[in-house]
């Protein structure tokens, strides 16, 4: 399978000398990658007569596909040879300068996902430490953070409640002058 693996597009200088598009053949077979189709915006590139071979990388440099990587919401796309599409990436805001847009798959295979990385163009992505996510499976489109039910929702209510009458009981009776306010009486609860 031909995947988009990395891509710069911010990089530190000129864009035109910097940009580049790296895909990557996940199979262990040589693909014929020949008439496949790259688009970013309104640009399109078609690869001249290339194979992939299998576990290996194929870099293309802006000055070869000539396509102009967007630094703001970027989005590509790569189409086989009969027009249907094999992978897309794309990123929300705004490329940070000098990092690449690179898929990181997990020990369970897949498509992975991205993220923004230390560039290294033809050879496998690495996750910097400090993402803080070395390795983690994280299903897709599920939320880190678990949703409260219902019943945790008014357990927790009731808690913050009971706590809330407790310290306002307590603070009663260490002031005398509270308890006959809300009271009115002369004596204090002991």
């Amino acid at each position: 399978m031909i995947l988009i693996n990395e891509w710069l597009p911010n990089p530190g200088g000129p864009d035109m000398a910097g940009e580049w598009i790296e895909l990557f053949n996940s199979g262990e077979e040589p693909v014929d990658v020949s008439s496949w189709k790259i688009t970013s915006g309104d640009g399109k590139f078609y690869i001249k007569s290339v194979s992939i071979s299998g576990r290996e990388y194929l870099l293309l440099k802006r000055e070869d596909t000539k396509l102009v990587l967007k630094n703001i919401d970027g989005e590509l796309r790569l189409h086989d040879a009969q027009g249907k599409l094999q992978d897309q990436a794309l990123f929300l805001g705004s490329a940070p300068e000098g990092k690449s847009f690179g898929k990181i798959v997990g020990e369970k295979g897949g498509q992975g996902e991205f993220l923004w990385l230390s560039p290294t163009p033809g050879a496998e992505n690495s996750i910097p430490m400090e993402t803080g996510i070395i390795r983690n499976e994280y299903p897709y489109s599920t939320p880190l953070n678990k949703q409260i039910t219902t019943p945790e929702f008014f357990g927790l209510m009731i808690g913050s409640a009971l706590t809330l009458t407790a310290l306002i009981m307590f603070i009663l009776r260490r002031d005398e002058n509270l308890f006959k306010l809300f009271f009115g009486g002369d004596e204090k609860i002991r």
